[in-house]
C-alpha cells in the first residue's frame, strides 16, 4: 500500500537547499525583536548553566535540521520515563513541517518523504491528545501549518473551522496567513477567499488588531485576486 510504505520512509535530513517555511508574522518593533531574540536565546543561556535538557537537545537538534536526532533523543526522553511537554510535541511537528516539501498546484500530492513527516505530525497530534496536554492556539497554528505544507487542504479547513469555534483558539494572523499560503499554492483561490471572508467578520468583533491583515496577508491575496 503506497500510503504505508511512505509511512514508513526513514526521517532524513533533507539537503540545506531544501525549501523552508517560514514564519509569517506582523511588524515587530526593534524593542520587542531584541527581547524575542533574548527569549531565543535563553535555552542555551540555561544548558549552560544547569545541563542539557531532553527538550534543550531536541530544540538543538531541530535548529541544525538533523530531524533523526531530535527524534532519536524524543525516544530516549520516552524511554526513561520523562513525559514530554505540549512544547516538546510542538518543537517536533514544527521540524517536521520545515522538513517537507511544498505542495503545489502542479504536483499530483505530497512526494513519499513529505508524506511520511506529515503522519508524522498526525501520529504526534494523537499522542498529544492521549496524554491530555494542554494546548493553545500555537498548537493549531503548528497544525495548520503542517497540513498547508503537506497539501491536506479539507484536513487544514477541518482543523481552521474547528478554531473559529472555540473562543480560546480563534486564529491569529499566523493561522490566516498559513491558511492563504496553502490555498495559493494549490490553486485553490476560491477557499483562499472564503478565509479571507472569516477573516473580516473576525475584525468587526472587539479583538479587531488580532485579525488585521498584514503585509504578507496583502500579497497572498493579491496573487489570489490576479489568479
Amino acid at each position: 500500500h503506497a500510503a504505508d510504505a511512505a509511512a514508513a520512509a526513514p526521517l532524513l535530513p533533507l539537503p540545506a537547499n531544501d525549501e523552508q517555511l517560514v514564519p509569517t508574522r506582523a511588524y515587530v518593533p526593534p524593542p520587542l525583536r531584541r527581547f524575542a531574540e533574548w527569549m531565543r536565546r535563553l535555552p542555551d543561556t540555561w544548558d549552560q548553566l544547569l545541563g542539557h535538557t531532553y527538550d534543550s537537545l531536541i530544540h538543538k537538534f531541530l535548529r541544525e535540521d538533523n530531524l533523526t536526532e531530535a527524534f532519536a533523543c524524543f525516544a530516549e526522553m520516552k524511554a526513561e520515563g520523562t513525559a514530554p511537554t505540549a512544547s516538546t510535541y510542538e518543537m517536533l511537528i514544527r521540524g517536521c513541517t520545515l522538513a517537507m516539501t511544498r505542495v503545489t498546484a502542479d504536483d499530483r500530492g505530497p512526494d513519499r518523504l513529505t508524506l511520511a513527516l506529515y503522519q508524522r505530525v498526525l501520529d504526534l497530534w494523537a499522542e498529544m491528545r492521549a496524554a491530555r496536554l494542554r494546548v493553545d492556539s500555537y498548537t493549531y497554528v503548528e497544525l495548520l501549518r503542517a497540513c498547508g505544507k503537506a497539501g491536506q487542504l479539507e484536513a487544514a479547513f477541518a482543523l481552521f473551522e474547528k478554531t473559529l469555534s472555540l473562543p480560546q483558539f480563534l486564529p491569529d494572523e499566523r493561522a490566516f496567513d498559513s491558511m492563504y499560503e496553502m490555498c495559493t499554492s494549490v490553486g485553490a483561490h476560491d477557499r483562499a477567499l472564503d478565509v479571507f471572508r472569516e477573516q473580516a467578520e473576525l475584525r468587526k468583533s472587539l479583538f479587531a488588531p488580532r485579525f488585521t491583515p498584514v503585509a504578507f496577508t496583502h500579497l497572498m491575496l493579491a496573487g489570489v485576486e490576479g489568479g
